[in-house]
């Protein structure tokens, strides 16, 4: 018998015990916890968690303790965009609306 209703989410790259410890971590200790693991394992993770908005902290997290090659070949141009994006956290946690040029106004000066 086939699994056909088997769900169509990928699987953790890590056992699911791990995983829930690291959602409960401050970051320190998620960077810590991962550093243990294969770098290729570590990158599958980081694009793992990328794609679940409640892990993204984590993912971030996670990407900074990877180099841009593994997270390339773990999950290609996703990867390159999340090795960006924890190395400038600021630019990509600002908000889509705000901009930093000042406002333009059509008030008349006197």
């Amino acid at each position: 018998m086939t699994n056909r209703y088997r769900p169509n989410e990928p699987t953790s790259p890590v056992p699911l015990e791990l995983l829930a410890l690291l959602l409960r971590s401050p970051d320190e200790r998620v960077a810590e916890t991962v550093r243990e693991l294969p770098p290729l394992q570590r990158a599958t993770l980081a694009a793992y968690c990328i794609g679940r908005t409640h892990m993204r902290r984590i993912a971030l997290v996670i990407a900074a303790e990877c180099s841009e090659h593994a997270l390339w070949e773990a999950a290609g141009k996703v990867g390159l965009a999340l090795h960006e994006q924890c190395r400038d956290q600021v630019a990509f946690d600002r908000e889509p609306g705000l901009s930093s040029r000042r406002k333009v106004s059509l008030a008349k000066v006197a």
